[in-house]
């Protein structure tokens, strides 16, 4: 049996978090950002997060980032650059974290 039939079925594990009439949906994830979170009651580990050095809810760079929100919006390229782009801002940052 394939992956997809498992997961019409409910056998895979992804079966868990189809309940839409057989469509897929995603796992809504309940408590503060971090590597430990809670899914459907449990306590489940995060594979999903962009917060490799754990400073997503670090108090100074929460703060940087409203900064930014507040002065560039939130309507920039966000997600991979594959897909969404990247503007000139992400590309003097880069250029700054290189030298």
């Amino acid at each position: 049996m394939d992956i997809f039939s498992k997961r019409v079925m409910g056998g895979a594990s992804l079966g868990r978090y189809s309940s839409l009439e057989g469509f897929y949906v995603f796992p809504q994830f309940v408590g503060d950002l971090g590597p430990w979170m809670e899914v459907k009651g449990r306590r489940v580990l995060n594979w999903s997060l962009n917060n490799y050095l754990g400073l997503a809810n670090h108090p100074e760079v929460r703060q940087v980032d409203a900064e930014a929100a507040a002065r560039w919006g939130l309507a920039y390229p966000m997600g991979a650059r594959m897909l969404s782009g990247h503007t000139d801002k992400h590309e003097a940052l880069e250029a700054r974290l290189a030298a």
